[in-house]
């Protein structure tokens, strides 16, 4: 019984061997689906915000006064902001999942992507509160007095976004053990109750305001094509409807699935982590509405053909 139970015991290290493939797949965190998914995602993002702030730049108006130029040029900020991270993140993917740039620099990275989130979905609320107010001649402005007031209120947005909440994400992002080779894998925080609860609010208020948004932009359009039939396409106001349309069209495609999955993803985030990096990155196709800006002329004719 005795030499039974000493060859028992000699004969048993697999468990070392179980050890260390944990450790070893411990080092990658995404699997090879969701690794090659994230690299397509982020370069077509990558090339597709380049082109489109590239154009962007060359057709801007100068009248620094209109809402609708002061919105572009908040985009245009927001999305090369953005684009400057999203190599380090390819870069992470390619590299086998090795981190090697710090973790102070990965939490920045990491945070741009939801400021980024963030900062569209304002100007992308405000652009179309803005205008649905005038539609319905609640308001009759669609342009600040001066440019230093479009200017200002720019630099309110921005200031709030980066000087208060940047610094708070830093500081709350990353508290836990990770380890120094690895990046983007703060699922652990969301068991703090406090960052739970700001990020269901958060999930919450965006997809109820966008639902709201996409509601009043239907009935707008349908009451537009009552009103004036097939000469509705001749009616500068319907075209500025059909860009409303592409903004909603955007948060509802990329911004709202995202959030709808967060609230699953915040009550089991580390058996959801790589479906959520998906649709995280999935938001970054907002960079797309620069595309539309410069695409609406095109799309004008081939309406009115």
């Amino acid at each position: 019984m005795t030499m039974n139970t000493t060859v028992d015991n000699i004969t048993s290290p697999p468990v070392t061997t179980n050890q260390t493939s944990g450790a070893s797949s411990a080092l990658a965190h995404f699997t090879e689906p969701f690794n090659v998914a994230l690299i397509i995602i982020y370069t077509a993002v990558l090339l597709v915000g380049i082109t489109g702030l590239t154009v962007m730049i060359s057709l801007l108006k100068t009248n620094i006064r209109s809402l609708t130029t002061i919105a572009f040029l908040n985009l245009m900020v927001a999305h090369f902001l953005f684009l400057l991270t999203v190599p380090f993140r390819i870069y992470y993917y390619v590299s086998s999942q090795t981190w090697e740039l710090g973790q102070g620099f990965c939490k920045l990275v990491s945070a741009m992507v939801h400021i980024h989130i963030y900062m569209v979905f304002t100007i992308y609320s405000i652009l179309l509160t803005v205008r649905f107010l005038h539609f319905y001649k609640k308001t009759q402005r669609t342009e600040f007095y001066r440019r230093l007031h479009g200017l200002g209120a720019s630099a309110l947005v921005w200031f709030i976004l980066l000087i208060i909440m940047l610094p708070l994400v830093l500081l709350q992002y990353g508290q836990k053990n990770t380890p120094e080779n690895q990046c983007f894998k703060f699922g652990d925080e969301l068991l703090d109750h406090y960052v739970y609860c700001m990020n269901m609010v958060l999930s919450i208020f965006i997809i109820s305001v966008s639902c709201l948004q996409t509601c009043i932009q239907v009935i707008i359009l349908h009451s537009m094509i009552l009103k004036y039939g097939p000469s509705s396409r001749s009616q500068q106001e319907f075209w500025v409807q059909i860009q409303n349309l592409s903004f909603v069209f955007i948060m509802l495609t990329c911004l709202v699935p995202y959030h709808l999955f967060r609230l699953q993803y915040l009550n089991n985030p580390g058996v959801l982590d790589q479906i959520n990096e998906v649709f995280l990155a999935i938001t970054g196709l907002t960079c797309f509405d620069m595309l539309t800006f410069t695409g609406k002329n095109i799309c004008k004719v081939c309406w009115t053909r």
